[in-house]
């Protein structure tokens, strides 16, 4: 089943709100809406996970101004709704996970839509 199927992902443009993503976890679509321009969908796909999955980075992610953070490793990517939680414990468990090659379709699909 293709992940945009599997993780529910609707991309859609509201009036007033703009271009968002939504999917089956609320971290996961506030920390890829906070990749909002095409710029920036790029950065997070070619300078991480990209670089990730073909093994020129162990690590990728970073937080979102919103301050959602992301760890991006080569078979999974956690996503946390609290950087500052994270922050003082990076044991905690991570808010959600899903394999990375998932995470880059669905990025891809983000970056493609706000292409339009």
């Amino acid at each position: 089943m293709s992940a945009l199927k599997t993780y529910k992902v609707q991309l859609t443009n509201r009036p007033g709100f703009g271009k968002q993503i939504f999917t089956i976890n609320t971290w996961l679509s506030a920390y890829i809406n906070d990749h909002y321009y095409v710029e920036e969908a790029e950065r997070l796909l070619i300078g991480n996970i990209n670089k990730v999955l073909s093994g020129e980075a162990y690590k990728g992610g970073g937080q979102t101004q919103s301050l959602y953070f992301a760890e991006i490793y080569r078979n999974e990517t956690k996503i946390y709704q609290d950087l500052e939680a994270w922050e003082q414990n990076n044991n905690i468990t991570p808010d959600f996970v899903l394999p990375t090659t998932d995470f880059k379709v669905i990025v891809e699909a983000w970056r493609d839509f706000l292409k339009k």
